[in-house]
Formats: structure tokens, sequence, C-alpha cells
């Protein structure tokens, strides 16, 4: 029987031969390069298929539904006014044009992100292949393009302002380190379109400052970081000057006495990220906050690695410029920290976060051996780390997924709201931005009639499950507060047209102008126009009493739906017992309708709606009631004020109405 140590030393010998063979030609730089360019290539585009995979069907974040709904009348101040204080200008100019050339094809903009991803995580492999070596250099870079902790800036469009910021701050610092007038050049290029489109590129105008300042020619080099500071510079004297709100990113210097801390805890989340230990196991799909869990000790690790670092021997400028930039962009986090909004470690400073750990890492390592074993454990947590985050790109893929009917839904009902003609809000309204997800959808409208794609088309609203319609329907509502208000002058009777119920119920259609509700027994009158319930409640009808039921008319995009305008009441149960409830009968009269849309008298105009695009309405007269109830034109159906010339009309936006 063989020797148990016998077969521990065969084993050793064994791996040692296959790291010898294999491991110590990376490490001592003799394996071929190409090899760990082709397989950065290679997982790049396995990054491309996997992210789109998991984030189909998706659509617009927030930030972006605001970009989109700004789009069609954007002009040049509004390309630069700042979005939550930051100079956008590149991304509000590219989302116009690919919206005016392309359309709201969501998948264009994703690929936006992944290739300024790309970008960036390349551009760095250049900078540490020259510093550590391709091989080494390829390590962070493969968990950099799954980097499913940032999931806002991978999976989403607007991961394009940060990553092409990011991807334009290396720039720079390759052309600076390339000391020529041609580099030179590339430089003051990149870190100008940068800042530009992001403040995230600023760290990298300091950080380049400091190396121009620390090299020979200083002055002769100046310019280069001169001319994209003067951009930054100019754009915040114009901000002061045309007294442009800068909502949620005032600066508060204040905040600078927290910069230690919040430089520690940020280090905690971002060195969780790259090391992978972050995975949240209660709530699959996520991760852990950055102060749980093992970030603070890795945190603690990398700050006494710095200090045992340079305690070692003098380092080069690049180390000081790397610091630099890491303390300049937590810097910009903390003066723009908001309590409960933004936090020191969280999902959207992380992959600008990693760049810096990486730089101040490739910089600290550069002039060290690196042996087999710490280049072997490097892999291994490399592995650990794009495992972990491949994982959590799964999950949040899901996560985007889920929400996107939901957006869809909302943008369907905001785009009505947005094109109805004047109307005052009735008393139980609320504002829209408070009905959807994302407030920008509440603007919308303009967006969606110009570029169209945003929200469910007719067919698909049509098709679409009773929940659904109902949803639209419930927060048109909830917007407009539809009310059955006093009739401000007394009905004509003779212009009513009474309408017989059968069985306790009566049917009419709602014509041109709208309806004076009149009914001799009461009841309540609800509504729908999507769904399949009449859930929405307009008010009570007194006996005798005639009401004015005020909503407004927005552009119908469901050819054919609303030719019949039905108004549905029912008796009070007789003494004989409950009331059966008959299927709703439709009465249509006149013509077929045209393509301009005539029918029974119906006519469209071309007007401004309240968001300022040109929309069409329908007017129409309204009929009712009960048994014995009478529907009558009416010219004043706003709250009761005569004098009021915009309210001669009511504007229909619900066809179908019941009477309890």
């Amino acid at each position: 029987m063989p020797d148990p140590g016998e077969l521990d030393t065969s084993v050793s010998d064994k791996l040692s031969a296959i790291a010898k063979r294999w491991v110590d030609p990376m490490v001592d730089g003799r394996a071929d390069s190409r090899i760990a360019v082709a397989l950065l290539g290679f997982s790049m585009m396995v990054s491309l298929v996997f992210c789109l995979y998991v984030t189909r069907g998706t659509t617009f974040s927030g930030d972006e539904l605001s970009w989109v709904a700004y789009s069609p009348s954007m002009d040049l101040t509004d390309i630069f006014t700042p979005h939550s204080g930051h100079l956008v200008a590149v991304s509000h100019s590219l989302y116009r044009f690919v919206l005016e050339t392309i359309g709201v094809h969501y998948i264009v903009f994703r690929l936006l992100t992944l290739f300024s991803v790309f970008l960036a995580v390349g551009l760095l492999f250049v900078y540490a292949r020259e510093r550590v070596g391709a091989w080494l250099a390829l390590a962070p870079c493969l968990v950099l393009l799954f980097f499913g902790t940032d999931t806002g800036h991978i999976l989403q469009g607007n991961g394009f302002t940060i990553m092409f910021a990011l991807a334009c701050g290396m720039l720079g610092l390759l052309g600076l380190e390339r000391n020529s007038m041609r580099g030179s050049l590339v430089a003051c290029l990149a870190l100008s379109l940068g800042v530009l489109t992001y403040t995230v590129a600023l760290p990298f105008v300091a950080g380049g400052l400091v190396l121009v300042l620390l090299g020979k020619n200083r002055w002769r080099r100046l310019w280069v970081v001169a001319i994209p500071i003067l951009i930054y510079l100019g754009w915040r004297v114009w901000i002061l000057t045309a007294d442009i709100n800068v909502a949620r990113g005032e600066l508060d210097p204040a905040n600078l006495a927290v910069l230690p801390a919040w430089t520690f805890q940020s280090l905690s989340g971002i060195l969780s990220a790259l090391t992978g230990v972050h995975y949240n196991f209660i709530s699959g799909g996520s991760w852990v906050p950055p102060g749980e869990m093992a970030g603070p000790a890795l945190a603690l690790i990398f700050v006494v690695a710095i200090g045992w670092r340079l305690s070692r021997g003098a380092v080069s400028n690049w180390f000081w410029v790397a610091v630099v930039i890491a303390l300049a962009m937590f810097a910009s986090q903390v003066l723009v920290w908001i309590p409960d909004v933004r936090s020191p470690g969280e999902s959207r400073y992380i992959y600008p976060g990693a760049f810096v750990v990486l730089l101040i890492t490739i910089e600290a390592v550069r002039e060290i051996r690196i042996s087999r074993a710490a280049f072997i454990s490097i892999w291994i947590v490399a592995l650990v780390a794009f495992s972990t985050n491949a994982a959590i790109i799964v999950g949040s893929g899901s996560t985007l997924r889920e929400r996107s009917p939901e957006i869809r839904v909302e943008v369907t009902a905001a785009a009505l709201v947005n094109s109805a003609g004047f109307y005052l809000p009735g008393p139980n309204a609320k504002p829209l931005a408070d009905l959807v997800q994302e407030a920008p959808i509440s603007i919308i409208g303009s967006a969606e009639r110009k570029y169209g794609g945003l929200g469910l088309t007719a067919a698909e609203l049509k098709a679409a499950p009773p929940a659904t319609r109902s949803q639209v329907d419930s927060i048109m509502a909830g917007a407009i507060g539809p009310i059955l208000v006093p009739v401000a002058k007394p009905v004509v009777k003779a212009d009513c047209e009474e309408v017989r119920g059968v069985n306790g119920q009566a049917i009419a259609n709602l014509q041109r102008g709208g309806a004076s509700l009149e009914s001799k027994t009461g009841g309540t009158v609800t509504m729908r126009r999507f769904g399949d319930v009449f859930s929405i409640n307009v008010g009570d009808l007194k006996p005798g009493v005639p009401m004015n039921l005020n909503i407004p008319k927005d552009i119908n995009p469901t050819p054919g739906k609303f030719p019949y305008r039905r108004v549905r009441c029912w008796s009070a149960p007789s003494a004989d017992g409950p009331r059966r409830d008959h299927p709703l009968a439709e009465r249509a009269r006149g013509p077929a309708r045209s393509d301009r849309g005539d029918r029974r008298g119906l006519h469209e105009d071309r007007t401004t709606d309240r968001v300022g695009g040109a929309g069409r309405r329908r007017r129409f007269h309204g009929q009712d009631l009960r048994n014995g109830g009478r529907a009558c034109p009416h010219q004043r159906p706003g709250l009761g004020d005569p004098a009021a010339p915009e309210l001669r009309q009511v504007f229909c936006a619900f066809g179908r109405l019941r009477c309890d």
C-alpha cells in the first residue's frame, strides 16, 4: 500500500509541473500577449451576447425617460441644462439624434452602453499591460466586462454616460503618457469630450493636471488640461448667469469634512464587488450593502497594503496621479451627497470607483515582481468575482424585464392624458407624476406622439389582459378626476333625448358636446374605457337634477373603438326583487366612419394640446339615461362657470358610462 505522504508529494509535483509549464510564462512575460488580447476580445463578445439576452424586452430607465420626454423640443439650452447637477451635453445630444434618426429602439441605447464599457475596459487593459503585463492585466478586465454590481451602467442605456466619460478619462491618461504633440492633442480632445459627457471625467482632468505639473515642459503642456477645465468652469458660470435651477445637484463644501469616511465606505463597496464576496443569499440576484460582510475588512486591508507599499520605497509620479484621481472622484461624490438618496459604495458609484482603485493597485505593484502564488491567487479572486457578478446580472436582468411592461402601460396612459384638451382636474385628481413609477413618464406625451413605440399600440392595448386595460383607466381617471357637476344653465328639455330602459337598464350613445345627465330615480354613475369593469366612479345623480360630466377628450389611438359612445343606467331594485343585469347593447346610427373620422356628426379638428403639441379632438353630444331619463347636449360643461369660453365643449376621454 503506497505511503500517503508519497501520494501528496506526487500530486504536488504534478501541480508544480503544470504551473511551471503554463503559469510561469504568464508571470515572467514569456507567454504570447496576443493570446491575452484575443481572450479579452472573446470575453467582450460573450459579454455582449449575455447582457443583451438578459435585458431582452427592457425599456428606458428613469433618467432616460426624462431625456426622451424633452427630446422633441430640445434646443441648445436644454442640451447644456444640468441633469441632477451634471453636465451631460453629449448624452442629451446623442439621445435626441438617435430618437430623430433611428427611433425608440432601446437595443440601440443598450449597445451604446456596452460598446462604451468595452472601450473603457479595453483602454484600462492597455494601461495595465504596459505596467504589469498582459496576463495579469486581463484578470480585473474580465471582471469589469461582467460587472453586474453596477447594473445601471452595464445593462441600461444611460450607462453610456458614465462609461463613455470613463473611457475618455482613460484615453486622456494614455495620451498624456505618450509625451508628444499627437498624444497631447488626443488627451485634450478626450478630456474635453469627457467633461461634456459627465462629471466622472473631472477627476481624470485633475490627475492629468498633476501629471503635467510634475513632468517636464509643464508650461508648454498645461493647455492640455486647461481647455477641459475652462469648458467646465464656463458651463458653471453660464448656469449662474442664466439663473438655471440645479435640481438635486447643489455642491455643499461642508461635506468635505466627511470625505475620509466616504472614501473608506466607498472602498468597502468597491472591493466587495471586485472580489465577488458580496452576493446576497437572502434576496438572490442582489448584493449586500458595502458596510456589511467582508467590505470593511477588505477596505482596511487595502489601506494597510498601500501604506506598506509606500514604506518599501519611492513610487512613480503615476501612483500619485492615480491617488489624486481617486480622491477627486470620491470628493465629487460627497460634495453632492443627499441623505437617503446618495450614499457611498452604492451601485451608481461602483464602476467609476473600481477603475480608480485598480489604477492605484496597478501603480502600487508595477515595480514589484509578482510570484507564481500571487498570480494564481489574483486569478482565483478574479474568477470568483466574475461568477458572482455574472449571477447578479441574471437577477438584475430579470428585475428590469419585469419592470418594463409596467412602464409601457404607464406611458400609454400618460400619453393619453398629455394629449387631452384643456380641463380643470376634479377635486380628487392627483398629479400624474404621483400615479406612475417614474416622474418623467408624466410628461412623455409629446415624445410618444412624435416617436411612437414607448407605450402600447392600439392593437397591443386591445389584446392586453383586463388588469392592464383597467390600469390605464385607473391612471387616467386618477389624473383627470372626472366628476358630475351641477348644470350652470337650466337644461332645455326639448333638446333632450329620452332613453327608455329595458328591464331597468338604459343605453345611449355619447354624441358631440358631452352630456347633461338627468334621471328620475337618481343613482351612481360609473364608467370605463379600456377595462372590462365599470370601475371609475364619477358621482351620484339626484332624482330629477341635471348634471354635467366634464371629461377631456384625448387623442384616441384605438381606431374604431369610440364611435359607439354608450351610457348605461340601471333603475333601483323594485319591490318584486333585485334587478337583473343585461348585456350592454350598442346602437350605432348613421353611415360608417370615413377616413376623416366622421360618424354620427363626429368630426375632428386640429388644436393645441396641454403640452404644446398638435392634437386631434373628437367632439360629440351625449345621451342618457335610465327609465324615463334624459340626456341633453350642453353648452357649458365646466364647473358651473358660464363665462369660461374655453369650456364651451366637453371632450370625453372615456367612452362608456353606467348609472347604478
